[in-house]
């Protein structure tokens, strides 16, 4: 049996897979880590667990450097340089955003607000020797962790490349975060596209996300057995669709998956029909609150999904929200009653006391 465990971060991305493997033995993959907070409101209670059951994080993957999906991580280093925790992690998948790594990113790693936690975390990896010696890229082999193959979906080398070229070795200027689920006054203000049916929106006219950060987003099919699943990070759909098509798929031969990891929270420009017409799935996972200054999820990303011109028509989606608010709950307030039954989706919201969605592959 495969578990996957999405956890409530708010707008931001943390997640656990833990599956028996191939020598018998329970092991432990985790997928970005949310914001700072995230880490003491809920990956440090996983971490103990783990310690606790004398087992190891064989793999964390940080798909990219934004706040809301490293920011976790930095808050577990804290932890073990202040030795609380100690440091359970065997193996990484990272990507440096700066190049050349030197003994300078080292020494100025302490002071994480100016340098980014970005390179704060280069530099631990690097101080421990653990950091991944190549780029980790569509054209990396598989990887095989007892028995879980991993492949990967993007970044490719030149989204890495513009990533590097934005943030050269010896600039002063503080790694990017954009990513924020407060909103401020302003911000606030915005409106969301909520109002909207989702039988109004002309799918056919679209715009690919344009970000550096997000195109450089390291997005992963996972295999355990017969069960797949997709963690699409924040990446450009472009890129994982050429990747898909590489691997053998195509609209007359989607992808068979249990699971997918949407984009980028929901935005609209990293959620694309050429995406879900190479895709067979019942499960998605949407993870946002509905109350972050980009609005997201998007109605629009969600109307991708179900209006997919490829999709099965005997198959009925899920839809799986890390969190529940009225925001939220407001995403489907317009439509017509039997909208539901139309599309053949159903929509569930993770109860407020509850920390996280346990999906069961079995």
């Amino acid at each position: 049996m495969t578990e996957l465990k999405f956890f409530k971060a708010g707008c931001a991305d943390a997640a656990r897979i833990r599956y028996i493997g191939s020598d018998g033995q329970t092991h432990n993959v985790f997928i970005d880590s949310g914001f700072e907070r995230t880490f003491r409101s809920v990956l440090a209670e996983e971490i103990r667990s783990i310690m606790i059951a004398d087992e190891a994080i064989d793999l964390w993957v940080i798909s990219h450097i934004h706040s809301d999906h490293i920011g976790g991580i930095i808050g577990y280093l804290n932890a073990i340089k202040s030795g609380e925790f100690k440091d359970i992690v065997r193996g990484w998948y990272y990507n440096i955003p700066r190049t050349p790594i030197s003994e300078e990113i080292i020494l100025n790693a302490s002071q994480a607000v100016s340098i980014g936690q970005g390179d704060a975390l280069a530099a631990y990896l690097l101080s421990i020797g653990k950091l991944c010696p190549n780029d980790i890229t569509n054209d990396s082999p598989t990887l095989n962790i007892r028995g879980m193959k991993i492949s990967v979906l993007s970044p490719n080398s030149a989204s890495l490349a513009s990533l590097r070229e934005k943030y050269p070795f010896g600039s002063k200027n503080p790694l990017e975060r954009i990513e924020d689920d407060t909103i401020s006054e302003a911000k606030g203000k915005v409106q969301n596209d909520y109002h909207f049916k989702l039988e109004e929106f002309n799918l056919e006219s679209w715009q690919e996300d344009l970000s550096v950060e997000n195109g450089s987003s390291i997005s992963l099919l996972i295999e355990v057995g017969s069960k797949k699943s997709l963690w699409l990070a924040d990446a450009f759909p472009g890129l994982v669709s050429q990747s898909l098509r590489n691997l053998g798929y195509s609209q007359k031969n989607p992808i068979i998956c249990d699971c997918v990891k949407v984009s980028h929270h929901g935005s609209s420009g990293n959620n694309s029909n050429e995406l879900y017409e190479l895709i067979d799935c019942n499960n998605y996972v949407i993870t946002a609150n509905g109350e972050n200054k980009y609005n997201l999820p998007t109605k629009e990303c969600i109307a991708h999904i179900l209006r997919n011109r490829n999709r099965n028509p005997n198959s009925h989606y899920n839809l799986y929200f890390t969190d529940d608010n009225s925001t939220l709950r407001s995403i489907f307030i317009n439509e017509d009653e039997k909208i539901m039954e139309k599309l053949k989706f159903s929509v569930h919201f993770l109860k407020r006391e509850t920390k996280a969605w346990v999906l069961h592959l079995t």
